[in-house]
């Protein structure tokens, strides 16, 4: 404000304080009191100086001027005037306090803590305390409520605070620096300014202490948090373990279990976003969404599945409860299956024409049969635009411990609108398709068995390429060479739980190496190498990856080396590649033992066509 207006501002102020103003003029300066703070700062300046007079004068004024008579009435007299004076004065100080705070708190209830953008085609609704129809559609304050049906979005708050959440999500803002996360998967990036930045879930407390971290919230079932870069606390809000501290740093995770304990899980990376996809949007990518269809599910628990449609078979999506899953999905609780040669499909908005996709989806079979040396098998195989572009991936479908990932080879599309089919192939007896977690972006190219489940070994087993020159293990896309191998989990070199499947790529010592040909590269296209990596618990051997004889740089390094005793996920800087095809080779540069899985390329930008 200019210094007339000023000016003017304080002459009504005195007015108000010395009960001058009118009730239209006082009505009207409290208008302006709520939305000028400049003018609440001056409006308690002149309040508390006012109240000052008022007492200071109370205590001196009225001896000097008194009409003779006893000093005892005088002195009572004055003591009563100087109380009554008092308590209105302290009165009116606390009604300014409180006005003040009052107008403070709503200021900070209104004002904007955060924007966000939504991934194309996503659907969400948004409300706010109040309901008040004047606040953007991409504003967050305190109490404002996000829920994600389908898609992504991607926001900032005014601290630094950068987040991914994914649909199905329900995400509220309690404060400046806390979120609750009711359900769904969200990730964060705290900038050291923001240290201190809360979640929390139904089940967990998280505090940042500057950090990437991840939060997984499903409706039902046990939350995790897994953390990339720096450190959380966490604590359980489970009754008997309320006061059960963790402190977690990079490349650890944790969940908490039926008995409300935190226990470790390897880092999944790949199960967060960390930013709007750059691709079309997949309805219900988890088969989370079956409640819906409650009336209609079988005695045993599946049922009917949100947002695709079904076709051939028997088809259909459930839980643990269901005979199809014997172990965890996935993601979430819920996975889709298929028994013979039946598929799920819907139809999807948003491509590029004449752009190529790549479809992931993680697989596993249900492996239920009398003879375990003829377990059951199945293939499987996607397509966009109704066959028109297809991919049969080339291996069989075996039950294995964790689900395995499927990458399939680039597939075209040819206008903005796509059916994607995913269908089981070649199924007989008790064979059952699992799927879970379909997500599509842009076309990357598929690394050859990147989670190095075949050939499949035996239980507690393991091979191994000794010796120079190494050669092919028969059914591996792969060629290991001076201790190269592939292992089991369960196998005599003690490895961590695989990620991914069942299986892992060990190097063992100094110069062994694995090496496959990798093809489907874009020119201008930028892409990652990323990778699950554990060291042995007698000691990690370090690495060093090459596309095409060029190192890939980890961390700002060449040499890769993971922790000892838990998977880590590593993801290279950018590059482009310089041809098509080009082979990728990983081998160890120190003594030691790495386990080695889930290997796959992501897309990151193309270049802008030339104008």
């Amino acid at each position: 404000m200019n210094d007339q207006d000023a000016d003017d501002l304080r002459f009504r102020i005195l007015q108000l304080l010395d009960g001058e103003l009118g009730q239209e003029e006082v009505a009207q300066l409290d208008a302006e009191l709520r939305n000028d703070p400049q003018a609440r700062r001056l409006y308690l300046e002149f309040a508390q100086l006012h109240n000052a007079l008022e007492s200071r004068s109370v205590s001196r004024a009225q001896i000097g001027n008194a009409p003779l008579f006893s000093v005892e009435k005088l002195l009572a007299r004055q003591r009563r005037n100087i109380v009554t004076k008092s308590l209105l004065a302290a009165a009116a100080v606390m009604m300014v306090s409180l006005i003040t705070l009052w107008l403070m708190t709503a200021e900070r209830r209104t004002a904007s803590l955060a924007r966000f953008e939504v991934a194309s085609h996503s659907v969400f609704s948004l409300t706010h305390p109040g309901e008040d129809d004047s606040i953007p559609e991409n504003i967050l304050r305190v109490g404002s409520r996000l829920r994600i049906t389908t898609g992504a979005i991607e926001g900032k708050f005014t601290s630094g605070v950068r987040f991914v959440a994914e649909a199905p999500c329900d995400f509220r803002v309690l404060g400046e620096g806390r979120v609750a996360l009711a359900q769904g998967v969200a990730w964060f990036e705290v900038p050291p300014a923001a240290i201190g930045f809360a979640v929390e879930t139904k089940q967990l407390e998280i505090v940042d202490l500057g950090t990437l971290f991840g939060v997984i919230a499903p409706t039902r079932g046990e939350h995790e948090i897994h953390v990339s870069k720096g450190s959380v606390e966490v604590s359980s809000k489970t009754r008997e373990h309320a006061k059960h501290k963790l402190i977690l740093k990079a490349g650890q995770a944790r969940r908490l279990n039926a008995n409300g304990m935190l226990v470790s899980i390897p880092l999944d990376s790949s199960r967060f976003q960390t930013s709007l996809p750059n691709a079309p949007i997949i309805r219900n990518p988890g088969f989370e969404n079956i409640d819906i269809f409650a009336e209609k599910r079988h005695p045993v628990g599946y049922g009917p599945i949100s947002a695709w449609a079904t076709s051939g078979g028997t088809v259909g999506a459930g839980g643990i409860d269901i005979p199809f899953l014997t172990q965890p999905a996935h993601g979430g609780k819920n996975i889709a299956f298929i028994q013979g040669k039946g598929a799920i499909a819907q139809s999807i908005s948003g491509f590029i024409p004449a752009k190529t996709y790549t479809v992931t989806y993680f697989v596993n079979e249900r492996g239920f049969t009398p003879d375990e040396k003829k377990p059951p098998a199945t293939r499987t195989s996607v397509s966009l635009d109704l066959g028109e572009s297809f991919y049969e991936h080339p291996g069989l479908i075996t039950k294995t411990d964790s689900f395995r990932r499927i990458v399939s080879g680039p597939l075209h599309v040819y206008g903005p609108t796509a059916n994607i089919e995913i269908r089981g192939q070649d199924a007989s007896g008790d064979a059952a398709l699992l799927i879970d977690s379909v997500s599509i972006t842009r076309s990357v190219p598929a690394v050859p068995d990147g989670g190095f489940e075949n050939p499949m070994q035996p239980l507690h087993g393991f091979r191994q390429a000794i010796g120079a020159g190494g050669g092919d293990l028969t059914g591996s896309a792969w060629k290991l060479s001076d201790g190269g191998g592939i292992t089991a989990n369960r196998s005599g070199f003690t490895p961590p739980p695989a990620p991914e499947g069942s299986q892992a790529a060990v190097l063992q010592d100094q110069d062994s190496v694995i090496e496959t040909i990798v093809t489907g590269f874009e020119p201008g296209v930028t892409y990652r190498l990323h990778l699950e990596a554990a060291g042995r618990t007698s000691g990690a051997a370090a690495l060093r990856a090459t596309l095409g004889g060029k190192p890939l740089i980890f961390q700002g390094s060449e040499t890769l080396i993971p922790s000892v005793g838990n998977y880590q996920s590593f993801t290279s800087a950018d590059f482009q590649a310089a041809s098509d095809t080009l082979p990728l080779l990983i081998h160890s540069t120190s003594e030691g033992s790495t386990f080695l899985d889930d290997l796959r390329f992501e897309f990151v930008a193309e270049a802008e066509p030339a104008r």
